[in-house]
């Protein structure tokens, strides 16, 4: 019964602290931060907030606004963790070359770091969906993002480079 107990106050706690985490980013417009935790979502509730947990902390350079950042990621449908997508990109953050949801939720990351970006569909690819080439989105899911933070670059130097594809590894695909 103690065992029960404790799973159902576990679960309990990680609701209310779900709920606090959507209510500040309500507040401060800004996605909801946990570091080296995990949420549990409720079965058959939408993503209301974009929630961005750290799985490791970086210790490079720090991905800001208008920098030429390079990732690694994995998409998921939250829903039923079907894998949609992998890639390795370059893209400026902050000027919509990615979805909403990734541009707020990469910025902030420093090289080295993964981060986990439960994004909601407002975020994402919202009522329309994306498909059916290269891969489908169903209209309204909420998505899941691992993303790797690789190199991060700046200034007017780094951005010639990048639009030439010099210094970018071969795989990886520049968002123009």
């Amino acid at each position: 019964i103690m065992d029960k107990f404790l799973l159902l106050l576990l679960i309990v706690l990680a609701t209310v602290k779900e709920g606090a985490l959507a209510f500040l980013a309500s507040k401060s417009g800004g996605p909801c931060t946990t570091k080296n935790s995990r949420l549990l979502l409720r079965a058959g509730k939408n993503l209301e907030q974009l929630l961005v947990t750290d799985s490791v902390e970086g210790t490079g350079d720090t991905a800001k606004f208008g920098a030429i950042v390079t990732v690694n990621y994995e998409g998921f449908l939250l829903e039923d963790g079907t894998l949609f997508d992998t890639s390795m990109i370059s893209f400026k953050l902050g000027y919509g070359k990615v979805l909403e949801g990734c541009d707020k939720g990469i910025k902030g990351m420093r090289v080295g770091g993964k981060r986990v970006l439960k994004i909601p569909s407002k975020l994402g690819f919202g009522s329309a969906g994306f498909g059916p080439e290269p891969y489908s989105v169903p209209k309204n899911a909420d998505l899941e993002f691992r993303v790797e933070l690789l190199s991060v670059a700046s200034g007017p130097m780094s951005e010639a480079a990048a639009n030439m594809g010099i210094g970018l590894n071969p795989k990886t695909v520049y968002l123009k």
